[in-house]
């Protein structure tokens, strides 16, 4: 029977506005549960700079993931969020992984804007379009990725989250080159895990994600897109520590 040992490492991809740090509460748990974890910093993010966010698109922060997934030297489990999940299904098509676990993902092709979001997303649309550096500011951050976490822990989140790329939103919103996945070539077991009141990426487009790669979809009803948050790791990290256990035949 397999034992701790036998288990493959986790890399994690965090998404827009992230870094590493901000999925400590997942690589905490997983670390916890015998996984040596994972986390490259993206480009420009951690340490913040705008000469290198300006210049950055998807296509170089998948190239920073897939360095990453190479330097490991076996196949890991890849967890990503937000963003992070297009690029975990780019790494999915590009290599093949123990499995894919897609956090509040990105869909490849299009992200619709939900209407709620839209008033949000309109004073930032001139540095998405001109592809410079942005932060939305607080009130969008508590508004629209933290929307349903409670006040104190998008108090403590704000500071931390960081300035992000208009390239990479330019990308995702007019459905570029760069955003393209073919499923087929995807051959690794895929979850896909979203939260239900997810302001960045509608339910139905979830849906659709986990029908692409006929994965399973477990769905969190409470839950804002920053589905990683440490107030959530209980809720939404167990069932897919249960799920890899039981897909990998790893022991629990």
């Amino acid at each position: 029977m397999p034992t701790a040992d036998a288990r493959p490492p986790i890399l994690f991809v965090h998404g827009v506005f992230g870094r590493p740090s901000l999925l400590q509460p997942w690589t905490q748990f997983f670390s916890a549960a015998g996984f040596e974890c994972h986390v490259p910093t993206l480009p420009g993010r951690d340490p913040t700079s705008d000469e290198v966010l300006a210049r950055t698109g998807i296509e170089d922060c998948f190239e920073v993931a897939l360095a990453a997934y190479d330097r490991l030297g076996t196949p890991p489990i890849v967890i990503g969020h937000s963003m992070g999940g297009l690029l975990t299904q780019k790494l999915a098509a590009a290599r093949t992984p123990r499995a894919a676990v897609l956090l509040a993902s990105i869909p490849p092709g299009v992200l619709w804007t939900q209407l709620r979001g839209m008033p949000y997303l309109l004073p930032l649309l001139p540095r998405i379009l001109a592809g410079k550096p942005f932060l939305p500011p607080a009130r969008t951050m508590r508004e629209v990725p933290l929307s349903t976490l409670p006040t104190a822990e998008q108090d403590e989140l704000i500071p931390k989250l960081v300035r992000d790329s208009g390239r990479v939103f330019r990308e995702m919103a007019l459905g570029a080159s760069s955003t393209r996945v073919n499923a087929s070539d995807v051959t690794c077991p895929v979850l896909c895990v979203s939260a239900g009141q997810d302001r960045n990426v509608a339910q139905w487009i979830s849906r659709r994600i986990a029908a692409r790669y006929n994965a399973e979809h477990q769905v969190h009803p409470g839950l804002p897109h920053w589905i990683i948050a440490g107030s959530a790791v209980d809720e939404v990290a167990p069932p897919v520590l249960a799920w890899l256990n039981n897909t990998l035949g790893l022991a629990g």
